[in-house]
């Protein structure tokens, strides 16, 4: 078996290359975040115009005082949500310049900006839908319409709260992960700005 010691100090002592981005290829990178973030950004306002829509038209049709109500202030949550969404989360004014520096600057500063929509976005993006999904849930599954007794509505209930926590689970979960990636970036460009 070799000596590990002299095996980690070869490694130990390789020249280490500088870690460098070319400004054509930050200015690639920077531009390819703003236009996902442009594509993001328009599904989410098309998906809250569909929830406003649906909503709108539940809100009309469905006589339970309840469910209309829920359906008001989810059609609420998803305009605060597109608001936020908005001033948040936005794609970025201009390029900040053309110099390396200058556009790590700004990349750097989008990626921070994101990242911390991200890391919150149970607050913003969440929990402004959960008080008008659980009086619609409620007023469908309890309404006295169904003919159900409150025990045997209860688990119907359940299982759709059951649901709504799953799916918000999962935002939160993919929201995670987009910020431990941000934050990757974040480290890459420090290393390009020290370099």
């Amino acid at each position: 078996m070799p000596d590990r010691d002299s095996l980690q100090k070869l490694w130990a002592a390789q020249p280490v290359e500088p870690f460098s981005l070319s400004p054509d290829e930050l200015r690639n990178r920077a531009r390819k975040f703003q236009s996902s973030l442009r594509m993001r950004n328009m599904t989410e306002y098309l998906a809250a115009l569909v929830v406003i829509g649906i909503f709108g038209w539940m809100a009309i049709l469905i006589p339970v005082p309840v469910v209309k109500l829920g359906a008001v202030l989810t059609i609420i949550g998803a305009l605060y949500v597109s608001w936020k969404l908005h001033t948040y989360s936005g794609s970025g004014l201009g390029q900040g310049g053309d110099a390396a520096d200058s556009l790590i600057r700004y990349h750097r500063r989008e990626l921070v900006r994101q990242r911390a929509a991200l890391a919150n976005v149970w607050r913003w993006y969440l929990l402004p839908f959960l008080p008008g999904a659980l009086l619609f849930v409620a007023g469908v599954s309890f309404a006295p319409d169904t003919g159900l007794p409150f025990l045997l509505a209860l688990p119907g209930f359940l299982f759709s709260l059951a649901i709504m926590g799953g799916v918000a689970y999962g935002i939160i979960w993919l929201n995670n992960r987009s910020v431990r990636q941000l934050d990757a970036e974040i480290a890459e460009l420090d290393k390009a700005a020290e370099g």
